[in-house]
């Protein structure tokens, strides 16, 4: 029961007239007179320096109980100029939804009635789609709410579910006060529609043969950490036609299956509550009185306990993405948003609640005494819970200024996450002081003793999922524990080399400085079989066992080599193998040897190449000139060009045949045969070049009247995939690059 004191309480009929709007309203014709605009700048001068009294902004809403609790209750100077054009305001009331940009510019003191993203329960759609995510995960704990689908996206669920389901109910994604709802059967009409379905609960709990639902307003304080207060009372609303199963007879009459009191107030059968010390008559009444009837037949204490679980769960469910638009990372008393929200919920005749709807801007018009004394305390309890008065809003003016002071001043230190750690516990101790002295008819249902944590935690793992930052948050683990395994892996190696240098030492020591030290073939051809069963955690003494060279010369493996004597056998062996080998094997071997000195001869023999000049006047004949081309080709070229071709010079490559007679030689075959294709390239350049001149002399002749023709842009390419490019500051350096780049 609502707490009446008549001596304290300020009567309040459900309208208000506010006498400073008209003098804040000022039309254009006045705006062209000086007089009133300096009039403007001088009140424009008084609302930034008045201390006095809070500034209460309204252009935004339509409820006069809104008005009249602001100025007559608080005291507060009601401000009519809009919210979005003017940051000069202490405390905004909008009947709208907030964007996180708003939520961004307001000032540390300022507070709003709305929390940036509320979409996501407030809208039919989104609010389904959440909780059927997290049923699916929960299936008896989210069972608290019709089965819902989504159209057109559910339509293949919902076609399987025809013939379990008697009626649907039908109703728009956005949208109130019953508007756009009707039953239906058949659901193949609006199966291309977006819209919401949902199970119709045709047993619901009756009074007086009338079904009813309750409209409970919930206070969201914050979002990090989730902050929820339930107000004591509400509304219970009753249709106005005796209720019966839905049929083909009556799935029209929206007064006998819808409890929305904007459709059963026109009905003629409609009883108003024409006084509200009795909030027991009529089809809307007191939430009390309700339960006081109810509380013959039933527990209300489980049934509130219910209702309050599936508060909090609908909460957990879209916790992480109200944190998300969030956009005030640094007010730690996590108090600059609140939101006040109608629960829609239907008891059926089970006494089992179930959740119908949220309303992110319930009605707050009063046109009974009931919804006025309702209404009233309920948004004076909402502005003095949220302890928006003028000492906070100083002291954090205060705090503000000397914290500006600091930066200006380069004192200020950055601080760490631990404190903003104990800033933000801090705060919200002082909070939680101040909001159990101040609850009014509040009650606070979370934080409570029972844990949400697992619903907390399987939400922000779907929104993690919807977001992408699962993939982010695992890329960085990833990285982590490769930075974790890198000591690890230096240790393995170090011990490694130092196992290494061991067996070399017992093997054979190297005392002469000019030969080349075992120790480093070791460490760089070693194969990763040799010390796989080593634990670096042993001692150097337990070292694994070698097998005999005989045995390991039949594994194959080239990079194998384990051992001094194996290393002088192999080396003997290739030089028997190289005797037999032919030339032309000598020259492919060694060239993955000599890849930097061929790719500067390419280089060099490349920009050798000079292009001739050539002019009008002076056409080259290119049939005689593709006769000495070919007098000149050697009958040797063809094998020199055929190795060329079968050049593939790779980094990772490493021989470890060591030069020899037999390889120089090979080496002068191969810069002979370079040598030649880069003339017979130069050939085919000069060649090709002279073709084009011919062919550009032709399209000069064939044109008339002087008219311009488009250059074509030459296109080098060079035929050997080895030969590179050179880059633009040195094709400029050659003399002929113009004429190199255009025909």
């Amino acid at each position: 029961m609502l707490k009446q004191n008549a001596q304290n309480e300020i009567p309040f009929n459900g309208e208000f007239e506010d006498s400073e709007e008209e003098s804040d309203d000022v039309s254009e014709e006045d705006s062209e007179d000086d007089d009133l605009q300096n009039k403007r700048k001088k009140k424009r001068k008084q609302l930034v320096n008045n201390n006095k009294r809070l500034i209460m902004n309204v252009s935004d809403t339509q409820y006069a109980a809104v008005k009249f609790v602001g100025k007559i209750l608080n005291k507060f100077k009601l401000q009519y100029t809009p919210y979005l054009e003017t940051q000069v305001w202490d405390f905004c009331w909008t009947d709208n939804a907030v964007l996180p940009e708003t939520l961004a510019r307001m000032q540390s003191h300022q507070r709003i009635n709305h929390f940036p993203g509320m979409y996501c329960i407030a809208r039919k759609n989104y609010l389904g789609k959440n909780l059927n995510k997290m049923a699916k995960q929960f299936p008896e704990e989210f069972d608290y709410y019709p089965k819902t689908w989504m159209l057109p996206s559910d339509i293949s669920d919902l076609r399987q579910n025809i013939g379990k389901i008697k009626y649907f109910i039908v109703k728009p994604e956005a949208s109130c006060q019953g508007r756009g709802i009707f039953l239906t059967k058949q659901i193949e009409s609006i199966a291309s529609e977006h819209c919401v379905v949902q199970r119709y609960l045709h047993k619901p709990l009756l009074i007086d043969g009338l079904k009813f639902d309750f409209r409970m307003y919930v206070l969201l304080a914050g979002c990090d950490p989730l902050r929820i207060y339930l107000f004591k009372e509400g509304l219970a609303r009753f249709a106005t036609q005796p209720y019966q199963q839905p049929n083909q007879m009556n799935s029209e009459e929206m007064c006998m299956h819808l409890t929305n009191y904007a459709i059963n107030k026109d009905n003629p059968n409609f009883v108003f509550n024409t006084d509200d010390k009795q909030m027991d008559i009529g089809h809307k009444r007191s939430l009390s009185s309700v339960f006081n009837l109810l509380s013959k037949q039933t527990n209300i204490d489980e049934l509130m306990a219910k209702i309050k679980d599936l508060i909090i769960k609908t909460f957990c469910s879209v916790q992480p993405f109200l944190q998300s638009n969030y956009t005030q990372p640094d007010n730690y008393a996590n108090n600059m948003c609140f939101e006040i929200l109608g629960f829609d919920i239907l008891i059926d005749n089970t006494y089992k609640p179930y959740l119908l709807e949220v309303n992110h801007t319930p009605s707050f018009t009063a046109d009974t005494p009931l919804d006025a004394l309702i209404k009233k305390n309920l948004i004076r309890d909402t502005i003095t819970l949220m302890n928006i008065n003028l000492k906070v809003k100083n002291d954090l003016q205060q705090l503000q200024k000397e914290q500006m002071q600091k930066r200006v001043f380069g004192k200020k230190p950055k601080i760490s996450n631990e404190e903003k750690k104990q800033l933000k516990l801090q705060a919200q101790i002082e909070r939680e002081q101040y909001e159990s002295q101040n609850l009014g008819n509040f009650e606070k249902i979370y934080p409570c003793d029972k844990s949400y944590d697992e619903y907390l935690q399987h939400s922000q793992k779907i929104y993690e999922e919807w977001t992408g930052a699962n993939i982010r948050r695992n890329i960085k683990k990833d990285n982590a524990t490769d930075r974790d395994k890198l000591p690890q892996q230096r240790q393995l190696q170090h011990s490694i080399t130092i196992q290494g240098s061991t067996i070399d030492s017992n093997n054979k020591p190297s005392s002469d400085p000019a030969k080349p030290s075992v120790r480093k073939s070791l460490y760089k051809h070693v194969h990763s079989k040799v010390f796989s069963n080593i634990n670096p955690q042993k001692s150097m003494t337990e070292l694994p066992q070698q097998q005999p060279i005989e045995n390991k010369l039949q594994d194959g493996n080239d990079n194998e080599i384990t051992s001094e004597d194996q290393q002088n056998i192999s080396k003997q062996q290739d030089k028997n193998e190289r005797s037999k080998r032919p030339p032309s094997f000598y020259v492919i071997k060694s060239a993955a040897k000599q890849s930097s000195d061929i790719q500067l001869v390419d280089l060099y023999n490349y920009k050798r190449i000079s292009i001739p000049e050539a002019s009008p006047q002076s056409q080259p004949n290119i049939l005689q000139y593709q006769q000495s081309c070919q007098q000149q080709q050697s009958p040797n070229f063809k094998s020199a060009t055929q190795l060329a071709k079968h050049f593939s010079i790779r980094k990772t490559n490493k021989s470890k045949l060591k030069p020899s007679e037999s390889d120089q030689e090979a080496k002068k075959d191969l810069i002979q045969a370079v040598n030649q294709y880069s003339q017979f390239q130069q050939q085919q350049q000069q060649l090709s070049f002279f073709q084009s001149q011919q062919q550009h002399i032709q399209n000069q002749q064939q044109q008339q009247n002087g008219s311009f023709i488009k250059p074509k842009v030459f296109n080098l390419k060079l035929q050997p995939p080895h030969f590179k490019i050179p880059s633009l500051p040195i094709l400029m350096q050659q003399q002929n690059y113009y004429k190199f780049r255009y025909d």
